[in-house]
């Protein structure tokens, strides 16, 4: 048999993903499950979405589209970006792309070489590494704690930034914490960099789901990061289109030929139909509150889920200002939180994701999705104060 590259040598499946298997295999065996670990809205795509999409394959949109998108498509970006993040861009600075996953694939696959340095969020979703790790580069970590309401430490990032430094990855709201950088936190970030020839990569996928009043600032909105920062959104998180694949990139126009010549050979362009249908989902003002509501019923859950928690004796969180996450404290239990987990698992039937396996600074931490229903979420809870009342007894 062939061996694999060896760029691939490193890299792992999600242990998300392991966990929802063993998951299904104790439902198979008839356990009763309460599942807060997929980071999937739980919500159908809005109807008008679909019917734009059904209307785009009756008009004929089934052939090749261009590299970077329909006019329509980039456009509606354009518009959206202007009309909620106050930010001005031309239809030529928007590439869309298979889903954010592949956007950011996209983005360090085109300007990150072997040796260069990456610096990245700890903890966050393991997608940036695993394509670091791809790429060659040499990662680095900057760290968001709970004591410093996961923002940045700018003292600490300025410490990593070296001239080899090439990216910085920002993701706000963060997965897995739901934290929101501060304008102030970005400003810090642009004091860092100001005489750096290096990138700032956005993800701003979160960016619609927030709350409590609260907005994300994208990097961009800093006027000295405005032509460092390529912006990475998609559909799947705020529309609840996780199976359409539909993402995009927003850079400043002397990036734009790299990264089209390489999303040229990547995926030939999206599917046109879906163009058309996200397209919809941005530019239909009267259809769009049906996006507000499912920020809101979030937005209920989360309140609720926050509330129980901080009831115990030996978990504890942040209320969260966006996504759909909440990073639970559990170090009062004695546990590491590979241990908590399978306990709570095996003992509760209450499935939620290791927090380590987002970083090292996820130790003493579980990530719960609260993209359930509020039945789920008031079941869980239920268990949660039994396992609370358990562990005092167990003396812990």
């Amino acid at each position: 048999m062939v061996p694999k590259a060896d760029r691939l040598k490193d890299i792992e499946f999600s242990k998300i993903r392991l966990l929802n298997q063993k998951v299904e295999e104790l439902q198979a065996e008839g356990r009763e499950m309460c599942t807060f670990t997929i980071g999937q809205p739980d919500f159908p795509t809005p109807q008008y979405i679909k019917d734009a999409c059904t209307k785009a394959l009756n008009d004929g949109f089934t052939g090749y589209g261009s590299y970077t998108g329909s006019l329509n498509f980039r456009q509606a970006v354009v518009d959206k970006y202007k009309r909620e993040n106050g930010l001005e861009f031309s239809p030529d600075q928007v590439i869309a792309s298979n889903g954010a996953a592949q956007a950011a694939y996209l983005v360090l696959t085109t300007f990150i070489n072997a040796g260069d340095e990456i610096i990245l969020p700890n903890p966050m979703y393991n997608i940036y590494d695993n394509i670091g790790k791809i790429c060659g580069a040499n990662i680095k970590h900057y760290s968001l704690k709970e004591e410093n309401e996961f923002q940045i430490d700018i003292e600490e990032l300025r410490s990593l930034v070296t001239d080899k430094t090439k990216m910085i990855v920002i993701c706000s709201p963060n997965n897995p914490i739901g934290g929101i950088l501060t304008k102030e936190t970005l400003e810090g970030v642009a004091d860092v960099v100001k005489d750096k020839n290096l990138l700032i990569c956005s993800d701003e996928i979160y960016e619609r789901l927030t709350f409590d009043g609260e907005t994300a600032p994208s990097p961009a909105l800093i006027p000295s990061l405005r032509n460092k920062t390529i912006i990475i959104n998609g559909f799947s998180k705020a529309f609840s289109m996780t199976g359409w694949r539909i993402g995009y990139v927003i850079a400043p126009l002397c990036y734009m030929e790299p990264l089209t010549l390489h999303s040229g050979f990547q995926i030939s362009g999206i599917a046109t139909y879906n163009a058309e249908a996200a397209a919809a989902a941005l530019n239909d003002d009267a259809k769009y509150h049906t996006v507000d509501a499912m920020r809101a019923e979030f937005e209920k859950r989360r309140n609720y889920f926050v509330s129980e928690i901080n009831k115990t004796a030996h978990f504890s969180c942040l209320k969260p200002k966006g996504a759909f996450y909440i990073f639970m404290n559990i170090k009062k239990t004695g546990m590491t939180s590979n241990e908590f987990v399978d306990w709570l698992v095996e003992n509760y039937g209450v499935a939620v994701v290791n927090g380590a396996v987002f970083g090292s600074e996820g130790e003493g931490f579980v990530r719960i999705s609260y993209a359930s229903s509020m039945e789920q979420i008031k079941k869980g809870c239920e268990l949660l104060h039994e396992a609370d009342k358990a562990l005092t007894e167990m003396g812990r």
